[in-house]
């Protein structure tokens, strides 16, 4: 029989056990610790993951309705289209503002085509990105629908809706689209449903039309300078609108051969009581690029570069009428600029009393054949060498001085000028008029 061990080798062993038992649970316990530290540290993983996710696709989607808004204000200051938003060379085609805006020619107030009873547009052009480009529809009824792309994606895509913005204030448009991480009509349609997984935006602005012709001209013919034909030239100016008082001619300087000029007015004013030259205000402008800036509030630099702009740089020198007649009807609601003399040396209209013409020339404007011109013309030249005999039914405004031995007839016609005033020119963003935080209805 083994004799018991000694007191003091029992309490040592009974202490080893007791430290081993202790470092076990101190080692499961750190070991609980570290796993608990770990999930939640994936835990946070997982969390920042989903929001860089929704972050990401929420982006996408704000970008893609600021998409639809510059893309609308592109395409509104654009020329024809067809179905597909693509540029048409029918002249026949509509333009996107002709399909989705009606604009009172007398009044300025814009209208969305086909709303609804608040005055929504309810002809939604619609774009989506395949990956390469976009893909857009403009359709004249029903609902847009663009091919789907194939791919795993993330494919966004912008629905908009064009809207009356006022009953009152003339030129005032609301665009407001829906952006969406994919083409699907429950997330773009007005009002929208959000749907899981997928980001979801919106925009709201308010843009306006920048007229073509902010100031209209107060006379037939507008000249800063002296108006000199030579004797016996038969030119004609003519106003019978009691608004502008009658007033044939407005010049800075002097009018020469004023007897010889051919002169209508309001009924029972003499011809020649209907001219007003030695204008102190016209004649007291510093330069022409000064008097530019009174007519259309814009430096000339300026208003040359707005996107209602078509700057006919295919013009030879002089510019044919053939070639202004074409842009006039590609270009419907665009101000054509000339950078050079312009020649009318074809028959036939330019525009129309319907559809008028705004021609900015950067050098003399002459009527080889004996055209009538519906619109406005504004000559940039030092001095405007007009001949041959033509016709302009709207206005005339030369920068510098009038001179040459044209039989040319300006005939005042303030539906054609107010038809110019509310329906050319260029839409632009109103500040302050962006928002992001209204539902759309």
């Amino acid at each position: 029989m083994r004799a018991p061990a000694p007191r003091h080798i029992q309490l040592s062993r009974r202490r080893t056990t007791q430290q081993g038992m202790a470092t076990l649970v101190i080692v499961a316990t750190l070991f609980f610790i570290m796993s608990m530290v770990a999930a939640y540290t994936n835990r946070n993983l997982i969390f920042e993951q989903r929001t860089s996710s929704n972050l990401y696709r929420s982006t996408m989607a704000f970008e893609a309705a600021e998409a639809g808004v510059e893309w609308a204000l592109s395409m509104l200051n654009s020329g024809h289209i067809d179905d597909s938003c693509e540029p048409s060379a029918d002249n026949t085609a509509p333009t996107f503002r002709d399909r989705y805006i009606a604009i009172d020619g007398d009044t300025g107030l814009i209208t969305a085509a086909a709303a609804d009873a608040s005055g929504r547009g309810t002809l939604n052009a619609t774009c989506v990105f395949d990956g390469t480009d976009w893909n857009c529809t403009c359709p004249a009824s029903g609902t847009a629908s663009p091919d789907a792309p194939s791919g795993v994606g993330p494919f966004p895509a912008f629905r908009l809706r064009l809207s009356r913005a006022s009953t009152t204030q003339p030129g005032l448009l609301i665009i407001e689209a829906n952006g969406c991480t994919r083409l699907d009509n429950a997330c773009l349609n007005f009002p929208a449903t959000s749907l899981g997984g997928e980001g979801r935006a919106m925009q709201q602005v308010l843009v306006a039309l920048r007229s073509a012709l902010p100031a209209m001209p107060a006379a037939a013919l507008t000249v800063r300078g002296t108006l000199d034909v030579g004797a016996g030239t038969a030119l004609g100016a003519f106003n019978t609108d009691t608004r502008t008082n009658g007033i044939t001619i407005l010049s800075g300087g002097a009018v020469a051969n004023l007897t010889d000029l051919q002169l209508g007015s309001i009924g029972g004013t003499p011809g020649t009581a209907s001219v007003a030259d030695n204008d102190p205000v016209l004649g007291g402008l510093a330069d022409g690029s000064r008097f530019f800036e009174v007519s259309f509030a814009a430096a000339p630099g300026v208003y040359v570069e707005q996107p209602g702009v078509r700057l006919l740089t295919e013009c030879s020198d002089p510019c044919s009428a053939a070639t202004v007649r074409d842009a006039a009807a590609a270009n419907p609601g665009r101000i054509l600029w000339i950078q050079g003399d312009l020649d009318f040396d074809s028959s036939g209209d330019v525009g129309s009393a319907s559809a008028p013409v705004m021609i900015v020339a950067e050098g003399s404007v002459t009527f080889t054949s004996p055209v009538t011109v519906y619109g406005a013309i504004y000559s940039r030249a030092e001095t405007w060498e007009s001949n041959g005999a033509g016709a302009v039914i709207g206005a005339a405004v030369a920068e510098g001085d009038f001179a040459g031995n044209a039989t040319t007839s300006f005939q005042y016609d303030r539906s054609v000028l107010s038809r110019l005033q509310h329906r050319h020119g260029s839409f632009v963003r109103v500040p302050g008029g962006w928002s992001d935080f209204k539902e759309p209805l």
